[in-house]
């Protein structure tokens, strides 16, 4: 990621963490990762709806459920049905989310990248079993609140998520909290919007992978090329080996989670 990344410690004052944001501000404003930081929120964004509008005419037609009876929505496979709405949802945050950062709404986007982080909870569920993608379809409102809430996916997730991860965006994005000042226009300590740029690519490139994993999966390992954008893989990789702010504020949380 990003090449040669420095070294990135938690500040230990008032002046580190001052030098610290400023010199991740650079790192956010140098190009081509900027462009190529946008670029990804984009092209998953139409990625995400491309595949999750193929995988849901496909399951809705063709698949073994319908015919069973276990298809409480007469779908023909309620596991890819189940991907494609997850994908189809993921993209719909995406592509708001993007529109709402170029209008520089920074609370608003943050809001949808809050929602989204449950998607890539529930693409990386069924990227590990895609069965779960027929039962989350089928599940209703009880059920759900019982088995799929964000807190009962990360305890199933075997480490991936972190809590306060989620409970920061919440804090910031979610329940409307004093840590949202940040997010609002005409605050002196507004987040530069680099930093959620890189947030909402990080997120993104997270739940494209859990996406197509699981498509793999319900296709027994063949899922078809041609639904494929090819410009996302492209996207991908100009990101991965551009974006310097992404790498350290990995760096940065990893170090702060170690340090508990």
């Amino acid at each position: 990621m990003a090449g040669a990344v420095p070294d990135f410690e938690l500040p230990e004052n008032e002046h580190d963490r001052e030098d610290l944001l400023e010199r991740l501000r650079r790192l956010g404003e140098e190009e081509p990762a900027r462009a190529a930081r946008i670029a990804l929120c984009e092209g998953i964004a139409a990625g995400l709806a491309r595949v999750g509008q193929m995988l849901w005419v496909s399951g809705a037609l063709v698949g073994p459920h319908r015919v069973s009876g276990e298809s409480r929505h007469s779908f023909g496979d309620d596991r890819v049905v189940g991907i494609a709405t997850v994908a189809q949802i993921g993209g719909e945050l995406a592509r708001g989310s993007v529109e709402l950062l170029r209008s520089d709404n920074q609370y608003a986007a943050a809001a949808l990248v809050r929602q989204l982080l449950e998607v890539e909870y529930l693409a990386h569920a069924f990227a590990g079993e895609h069965e779960s993608a027929a039962a989350w379809l089928r599940a209703d409102g009880d059920e759900r609140r019982a088995f799929w809430t964000p807190k009962k996916i990360r305890a199933r997730a075997d480490g991936a998520f972190i809590n306060e991860h989620y409970w920061s965006h919440c804090d910031r994005g979610g329940h409307p909290t004093t840590e949202g000042m940040t997010l609002l226009p005409d605050h002196s300590s507004q987040l530069d919007t680099p930093f959620l740029w890189a947030d909402l690519a990080g997120h993104l490139a997270s739940v494209w992978s859990y996406v197509m994993a699981a498509a793999a999966l319900a296709y027994g390992g063949a899922f078809p090329g041609e639904w494929n954008p090819p410009d996302v893989d492209a996207a991908l990789e100009a990101w991965r080996s551009s974006d310097a702010l992404y790498a350290a504020l990995q760096q940065i949380n990893a170090a702060r989670h170690a340090n508990g």
